[in-house]
């Protein structure tokens, strides 16, 4: 793969080792709130200042270099609005990102960064190094809920706003049943069942989801049960849905969970993968920066269509077709062997 850039070398080094900056500022100016201050008027860097109690200069200058970058609208004035961009960092807008903004600019993000060096050489997270538990999950459980909190909220609104591009993107109306493995709120299910209303829409996952589950869930939409998809999955569905979960895990893991996908699904059952899929000869900046970022955070990976097949056949399915989305996942249909 070419180097896409037309800038000179030097140039083009000294503006990726300040994207840094950028991404601080975006994470700061989403932690402020900034976006909704300035939802229904325009206000002055002076007046956004005064209301939180921070250096007006200092915040004009945020928000002038986030403008470089297309994040907001500025003035001569200094007089601060929205833009098509800074709307999703407003915190209620559906598909908004401010979550996902300040979870990258968050302390353990940062403390966890420093320590990339190490992943690199060892391959692994860098995670217990960093904020002393191997696994995030049980860090945000006993050390840090406040920002575990953000993290769940961001998982789910990036994760959300690939709904329905998925369910477009490939035919369920053959199938009776449907069950999302690991599929929290059952968001994916909805959209499902709003297109195809014939279909049984079954949600799996840890008590904890669930039970949150049941709470929304109020028209009853839902069949739920309760499970670990490491110790046993509900038999005979027709079609089982594991979107945006392989990517937390290592190939060992994987292969433990498909396995269990391949004990318990019929000779004609289909299983989808939901996942983003590398590949080697585009540029997919996104998606080979967050490959980076799964391998710093739990020691996984995003993986090429190559390697999905590569697990598939060791847990006995067989890579049948991946379908594209309007998305950054795409759909991957193996079939048991």
């Amino acid at each position: 793969m070419k180097n896409i850039s037309n800038k000179k070398p030097p140039t083009q080094i000294r503006e990726i080792m300040m994207q840094m900056v950028f991404s601080r500022c975006l994470s700061i100016a989403a932690e402020l709130g900034i976006a909704d201050l300035v939802a229904h008027q325009p206000k002055s860097t002076l007046e956004l200042s005064q209301k939180l109690n921070i250096n007006e200069d200092a915040l004009y200058r945020l928000i002038r270099v986030l403008m470089i970058q297309g994040v907001f609208e500025l003035d001569k004035n200094r007089v601060v609005s929205n833009n098509d961009v800074s709307f999703y960092l407003m915190e209620e807008v559906e598909g908004s990102q401010r979550s996902f903004a300040r979870m990258q600019g968050s302390p353990w993000m940062w403390k966890i960064f420093n320590n990339l060096e190490d992943s690199i050489t060892t391959g692994n997270s860098a995670s217990k190094k960093a904020i002393g538990f191997e696994n995030l999950f049980e860090y945000f459980k006993k050390e840090n809920p406040k920002d575990g909190k953000v993290f769940s909220q961001s998982m789910s609104s990036f994760s959300y706003a690939f709904d329905e591009p998925l369910v477009s993107a490939y035919d369920f109306s053959k199938y009776k049943n449907v069950i999302d493995l690991g599929g929290a709120e059952g968001r994916l299910l909805k959209v499902i069942k709003k297109h195809y209303p014939a279909i049984q829409p079954i949600l799996f996952d840890l008590p904890h989801a669930i039970e949150q589950a049941k709470q929304n869930d109020t028209n009853g939409v839902l069949e739920c049960i309760e499970g670990d998809f490491f110790n046993s999955i509900p038999a005979d569905i027709d079609c089982y849905v594991i979107k945006y979960v392989l990517h937390n895990w290592n190939d060992e893991d994987c292969i433990k969970i498909l396995k269990k996908c391949r004990e318990a699904i019929s000779a004609n059952g289909r299983l989808l993968i939901m996942d983003m899929v590398i590949k080697e000869d585009e540029p997919q900046v996104f998606e080979k920066s967050l490959d980076i970022v799964m391998l710093l955070l739990l020691g996984s990976k995003e993986r090429t269509k190559e390697e999905f097949e590569n697990i598939l056949t060791k847990a006995g399915f067989k890579l049948n077709t991946v379908f594209p989305t309007k998305s950054p996942l795409s759909i991957i249909e193996a079939i048991p062997v």
